[in-house]
């Protein structure tokens, strides 16, 4: 495990582990991913520094230095660049105790493409987003919109900046390639499912109910979840959708199923902690995934699917590229054309009459989820960045 930089003969020793989402409470994919990769940085041995917003000063024995999150809801310029700041102080007051950064997606990784250079310490990107490829979807400022072009260049500058990269997709890596970076810095590592601390047992009733489980926000595509509603209750009127998180688009989303006049026929909780918001999925037996086709959400995938298939739960999805990757069509998912309301709501239909189908997505999706267990995948990520 040597660096293979400046300093060929350099061991890695120490590294802090950085992102931007919130660790604790942990809201998603993105930070149950990074706390994986502390928790096999210290395994192997190395000494570990957490510096990301979590409202506590340890996770699984390590410490962490945390700070506040950058707020979504107000400009989210200006609040990464406060929140960059805030995170280069503590880079720099460890920078002694460490001999790599080890950063999950690129807002929290600003300044290391500098540091990198001037202080001679390793920078590994582990990347299941690139954020600038969602800017095109949401709400913008004129602000915004005139500096996009420099921020679509920031992003891009800071991955190329990187000594290793392991991204969520096949199709993330040949985007990357694309756009110059070379093929043998990046591996592909697909999420994983801690898959023995889930329930399949359901709760009776949950063959009825749809759920999405999840952040709400423009490139999630909930909006077609609600604009299905009609259609699947005219044919089936008991059935109850679960509307799991919360995001800039919620009110909006809240808003659309009032109008529509399918309020009632949805429970929406807002916000929760990971671990809440997961004792909904015994409620339901299918969990949907509606993103529509965009560069952005056509080359990642969604730890979502993994949760469904390790709850038991059957899958509807977009029919996206990163998600063909690992989802097996009439096997353990059930594609629709994406954006397309009908074909939408026809494969809820279909699964809320046939039983049968809907067991044997279950089952299947429960085998397929051990072939995606976290303590292997996470290792690989590990691996690579401390080889490479």
């Amino acid at each position: 495990m040597s660096w293979k930089g400046e300093d060929l003969n350099r061991r890695i020793r120490g590294v802090i582990v950085s992102t931007h989402d919130s660790l604790y409470p942990n809201y998603g994919g993105g930070a149950l991913r990074t706390i994986k990769i502390a928790e096999e940085c210290k395994r192997q041995g190395l000494h570990v520094l957490i510096v990301a917003p979590a409202r506590t000063d340890e996770i699984s024995g390590i410490k962490v230095h945390w700070l506040h999150a950058p707020v979504k809801h107000r400009s989210q310029i200006y609040s990464a660049i406060k929140f960059n700041v805030r995170i280069l102080r503590k880079f720099l007051q460890y920078i002694n105790q460490i001999d790599m950064y080890f950063v999950h997606n690129t807002i929290a990784a600003v300044s290391l493409p500098i540091i990198k250079k001037l202080f001679k310490r390793r920078f590994s990107l582990d990347i299941t987003d690139i954020h600038v490829e969602y800017l095109p979807i949401g709400k913008r400022s004129i602000f915004e919109k005139k500096i996009t072009p420099l921020l679509f260049w920031i992003e891009y500058w800071i991955i190329k900046s990187a000594d290793s990269i392991t991204v969520a997709t096949h199709a993330m890596r040949d985007h990357l390639i694309g756009k110059g970076i070379k093929p043998d810095k990046i591996e592909v590592v697909y999420d994983g499912a801690d898959y023995q601390n889930y329930n399949p047992e359901k709760e009776p009733g949950a063959d009825k109910n749809i759920i999405h489980l999840g952040t709400i926000d423009r490139q999630h595509g909930v909006e077609y979840l609600v604009q299905t509603i009609p259609l699947v209750i005219s044919k089936h009127p008991d059935t109850k959708f679960y509307i799991v998180g919360g995001g800039r688009e919620f009110e909006n989303v809240v808003e659309h199923a009032k109008k529509l006049g399918v309020y009632e026929h949805c429970i929406f909780t807002g916000y929760l902690p990971t671990e809440q918001a997961r004792t909904y999925l015994k409620k339901c037996g299918i969990g949907v995934i509606p993103r529509a086709d965009n560069a952005a959400n056509r080359i990642v995938t969604t730890l979502k699917i993994y949760e469904y298939w390790a709850s038991g739960t059957a899958v509807v999805s977009s029919r996206l590229a990163g998600v063909e990757e690992i989802g097996t069509e009439h096997k353990d998912i059930l594609f629709f054309e994406p954006s397309n309301v009908k074909d939408f709501a026809n494969k809820i239909n279909h699964l809320l009459e046939k039983a049968n189908v809907v067991r044997s997505f279950q089952e299947n999706g429960l085998r397929k989820v051990k072939t995606f267990n976290w303590p292997i995948q996470v290792k690989k990520i590990v691996d690579f960045a401390l080889e490479c």
